[in-house]
């Protein structure tokens, strides 16, 4: 590879830390991909954070490219101007008020920007994806949770306290019982993996129908997000009613933020709606049925574009709109 600038991210999930490296037209040069091991505890994360960025650095290096900065992508609210979790993150117990900022910097010695891995997915998908080219955009991604980012003329709006875009915690349904994050009848309550695999399982303890008897070998402790695409694959009646519920409770709560922001599009990532089946078509047809006319004329509802890269290339990206 000829010297030159290239970009470093890192993307913290709950299961897994996924890194790399990319150019300036977005194309990945290096990725890899390690268990976050949450059950250790926010110290050994945070020693395994910094481990990345010295990986990435090194091998940026190898090839004779600077790195500028580093990204890092992590779940919950952080104050962008420090780099520290100031939000909850029920995936990563303890998370909340590490300093991540600080810490990497200390320990790099480069320039570390921090934010929301849905902010940081949104800038990637604005710059390189699905996006590019929106003045303004809602991203969402449904997965294990539901989170949101919304972009503006191409940057993150990020609130007046680092809390933009958390339409996961939406209520639709003030009387449904509390969700993990707190508040009753939310999007993320309704649309999250475990929400579909809770609602699906009872069905299924009543009446297991022939494409999950199939997918599942007749274990109801085999249930997954990827069995319900493949009961689906055969016709699936059940797994059919799984992924049109939850595309439309999703349709439902965003009708309202269409209204509000009026956005040219809407972003869908994650499992659920990569996963395919129709979700993200389901959820734009709520949507128009639901939102104002005049506030759905110009507006798209398509899928992510940048897939499990998405979250690094955004945080990659966060120095380069610092300012």
């Amino acid at each position: 590879m000829a010297a030159g600038q290239i970009f470093a991210g890192i993307d913290i999930g709950g299961t897994t830390i996924k890194y790399g490296l990319f150019d300036e037209q977005g194309k990945v040069q290096f990725r890899e991909q390690k268990p976050t091991m949450v059950e250790k505890g926010p110290k050994p994360l945070m020693h395994l954070a910094a481990n990345i960025g010295e990986r990435l650095l090194y091998t940026a290096a190898e090839e004779d490219y600077e790195v500028r900065h580093l990204g890092v992508g992590t779940p919950g609210a952080v104050d962008f101007h420090t780099g520290r979790v100031i939000g909850p993150c029920p995936n990563i117990p303890g998370w909340q008020g590490t300093e991540i900022g600080a810490g990497l910097r200390e320990r790099l010695n480069v320039p570390v920007w921090v934010d929301n891995d849905v902010n940081a997915m949104a800038l990637a998908e604005a710059h390189f994806g699905a996006a590019h080219g929106a003045e303004s955009a809602l991203c969402l991604t449904v997965g294990t949770g539901v989170g949101g980012a919304v972009i503006f003329g191409g940057r993150i709006w990020r609130g007046s306290s680092w809390s933009a875009g958390e339409v996961g915690h939406m209520t639709i349904n003030f009387d449904a019982p509390f969700t993990h994050g707190g508040m009753p009848g939310s999007i993320e309550g309704y649309c999250s993996s475990q929400a579909i695999l809770g609602r699906l399982r009872r069905e299924l303890e009543r009446e297991m129908t022939p494409g999950f008897e199939a997918v599942l070998e007749g274990n109801l402790d085999n249930l997954s997000i990827r069995k319900i695409f493949a009961a689906l694959r055969k016709d699936d009646a059940a797994a059919r009613k799984a992924i049109t519920e939850a595309a439309t409770y999703l349709g439902i709560g965003l009708a309202g933020v269409v209204n509000l922001l009026n956005p040219e599009m809407i972003v869908i990532g994650g499992g659920i709606a990569e996963g395919g089946g129709g979700f993200v078509e389901i959820v734009a047809a709520k949507i128009r049925e639901l939102a104002f006319d005049s506030a759905v004329q110009n507006l798209k509802v398509v899928k992510a574009a940048l897939g499990n890269d998405a979250g690094f290339i955004g945080a990659g990206l966060l120095g380069e709109f610092a300012a």
